[in-house]
Formats: structure tokens, C-alpha cells, sequence
């Protein structure tokens, strides 16, 4: 299995123990929590629990996210419920380090997360989950040319109440038109 992948300015490595450290500060900071859906307050000890049982789940792909320039850890993604008969897994991301934020990292992470997800596993669809109020991520989802697929009303219970939440997708064949028209 491939171990690293690289972007322009960032690169994703597998996550290891020693990066679960760093996730949990970022998981627990209130301004990033705040579109995240996570089990909060979380705890070394939870996060150690949870990488065990995931680490050989053959349906995800957890990556932790690297400057190339300097090897600064400042974020974590991957694709979760990769379903390979139908060919489609959810893409999650959080770039957790605030003074890189606005500088195009978390855009470069779904390239790379795309371009791995269609060529290396071969999938077809991917998607996301965010909640409505999340003008980041809806940024990003019309900027790399994601298709809002639908409002799920009362979705998900986040932060003390029942959220509504987007849901949004690419497909291969959408991505491959995308991508050789930026060539």
C-alpha cells in the first residue's frame, strides 16, 4: 500500500500513533470543533482506541496532512465507508493548524484525496458530508467543482441539537473532464 501521497505543497502520509497527539489538541480546539462532528471533548486514550480499531479497516484510508516545505504536520483527512462494489467513500478533511488556513491547503488535500481515490482505488464517486453553516467547506465545494447533491434536513445531532446538513459529490467521470481541462 502507498504510504505517501504528494501534492504541489503538501503531502499525506498514513496516520501513525505519534500524529494522534496533535489530533486530539485540534479535535478539541472550540474553532475548529465547531464544524466538526467528532466525539468532543476527546482524550488520547479514546483516540488511541479509535486508531486501533481502524488502522487495518480495509474500508478507509486515514492520512495525516504535511508541508512539504518545512514537514509540519497541520491537518489529517482520508476516505471512510469505501464501499468497492459500488465504487464510492466520503471524504473528510480538517486543516488543523489556524495560521495555515486561507492558503489553498485544504483545496490541494481534495485534489490529491481525489486523484487517489479514483486512480489508486479505483472509485467512482466520492463525497461529503458538512454541515449548512460551514461557508468554508461550501467555498471549496464550488471551487474544485463538487455537485450539491441535497439539503439533509435534521440530519445529524451536533453540538447540542439536530443540524441540518449538506451533501455533496464528483464523479470519476466528472473529475477526469476537470482535470484535463486544466492540463
Amino acid at each position: 500500500m502507498i504510504n505517501v501521497l504528494l501534492g504541489k505543497s503538501i503531502y499525506l502520509k498514513l496516520v501513525e500513533r505519534e500524529d494522534l497527539f496533535k489530533r486530539v489538541d485540534w479535535l478539541n480546539d472550540p474553532d475548529i470543533q465547531r464544524t466538526l462532528n467528532y466525539d468532543y471533548p476527546t482524550s488520547i486514550a479514546k483516540t488511541e482506541k479509535w486508531f486501533d480499531k481502524v488502522i487495518s479497516d480495509s474500508h478507509r484510508r486515514d492520512f495525516s496532512v504535511f508541508l512539504i516545505e518545512d514537514n509540519r504536520y497541520i491537518g489529517f483527512c482520508g476516505l471512510i465507508d469505501i464501499s468497492y462494489p459500488v465504487g464510492k467513500a466520503e471524504l473528510y478533511i480538517t486543516i488543523g493548524e489556524k495560521d495555515t488556513w486561507g492558503n489553498g491547503y485544504g483545496t490541494e488535500v481534495y485534489d490529491v484525496l481525489m486523484k487517489y481515490g479514483f486512480e489508486e482505488l479505483g472509485l467512482n464517486k466520492i463525497y461529503i458530508h458538512y454541515l449548512t453553516y460551514n461557508q468554508g467547506t461550501q467555498k471549496i465545494m464550488q471551487k474544485i467543482g463538487w455537485q450539491l447533491e441535497g439539503l439533509l434536513r435534521q440530519d445529524i445531532y451536533s453540538h447540542g441539537k439536530i443540524a441540518d446538513r449538506y451533501i455533496a459529490s464528483i464523479l470519476k467521470k466528472d473529475w477526469a473532464k476537470k482535470n484535463e481541462i486544466s492540463k
